[in-house]
């Protein structure tokens, strides 16, 4: 039989099951079909047919970005742009331009207005072969779509396997924590811009649009696991920071959008204290890096004193050779 007509009985059959399912007073779903499985996938589309614009309306796909980000495919494509991984619940993202994926996650939509709860069915295709079929459903319930996603995302990867490990997209990934040592400095009586930016080109920006906040530097963005909350540069080099004031995370790119190195700093402070990074730089296998802390308020409402610190880290483990883009900025 030609692989248009087996497509088509494919999708006439589901579509049968799922009228016959939804027909009776108890919602049932088809059970998930595996056609055949992929190892060792690098990359994967995901698509979106007949929802609402993001944002524009209130049937929005069960299965998004942050569920199969966590995946650990080494890059998704989405709509316009390219996610690479970039270390841990990090990626740097492009524009999409020529790159193609072999693999494609499709949603669709099922219009049931009139139901309290959501159906949409997941497609996943090698080319015009279909890989496997799951239907999703959930009422209007945060936590439950929530939960929902990420049943959707281990049958994607059950279908479209791959060797990185898993996340969640609820879970805080490790950084990691290199060896750092952290000075006390005079805080002074002026705060720094609140987003940062110290030697940066003024370009540089942090993209408050997005969910999480992304650092955008025009040709390319970075996007971690949570908000941005500052950055600053010298010479090559561009340091993100995101976490809070308890646990402070680092990542370095260059201007190029390459990811050079990442680690978590904890800090004896408030987790809800503001961070600010100030005055990097590398030198080797050495970060150093000034940190400005807003802490808030006392019980009282008095405010907290202002506090500034010298982080110096170690980008190189011991025994190891240092990283080969850090040549030495001074």
């Amino acid at each position: 039989m030609p692989t248009f007509y087996k497509l088509l009985l494919s999708a006439l059959i589901a579509a049968g099951a799922l009228t016959m399912c939804m027909s009776r007073s108890e919602l049932r779903v088809p059970a998930p079909v595996v056609m055949r499985s992929a190892s060792g996938v690098e990359g994967s589309e995901l698509r979106h047919i007949g929802f609402d614009q993001p944002g524009a309306g209130p049937f929005q796909p069960l299965f998004g970005l942050d569920d199969v980000l966590p995946a650990g495919y080494p890059f998704v494509l989405h709509r316009d742009k390219v996610y690479r991984s970039a270390g841990p619940g990090s990626f740097v993202v492009r524009p999409r331009g020529d790159v193609r994926a072999r693999y494609v996650v499709e949603e669709h939509a099922d219009r049931s207005e009139d139901r309290p709860d959501r159906i949409t069915s997941l497609s996943i295709r090698d080319g015009d072969e279909l890989l496997g079929r799951k239907f999703l459903r959930a009422q209007h319930d945060q936590a439950e779509r929530g939960r929902v996603g990420e049943d959707a995302m281990a049958f994607v990867r059950r279908v479209l396997g791959t060797q990185a490990p898993a996340g969640s997209r609820f879970d805080e990934p490790s950084y990691g924590a290199a060896p750092v040592t952290h000075t006390p400095l005079r805080a002074g009586r002026i705060d720094p811009p609140i987003h940062g930016g110290d030697g940066c080109p003024p370009s540089y920006r942090i993209a408050t649009a997005a969910s999480p906040n992304q650092f955008d530097a025009g040709a390319w963005s970075f996007r971690p696991w949570s908000d941005v909350d500052s950055y600053a540069c010298t010479g090559n080099f561009i340091l993100v920071a995101s976490g809070d004031g308890a646990r402070l995370l680092l990542d370095l790119l260059d201007p190029a959008g390459q990811h050079l190195f990442q680690t978590e700093v904890a800090m004896p402070l408030d987790a809800r204290a503001g961070a600010t990074v100030q005055r990097l730089r590398v030198n080797g296998d050495r970060l150093q890096a000034d940190v400005h802390y807003r802490p808030g308020k006392l019980a009282d409402g008095k405010p907290r004193p202002r506090q500034k610190f010298r982080l110096v880290i170690s980008m190189t483990p011991p025994g190891a050779e240092a990283p080969a883009a850090a040549v030495a900025v001074k």
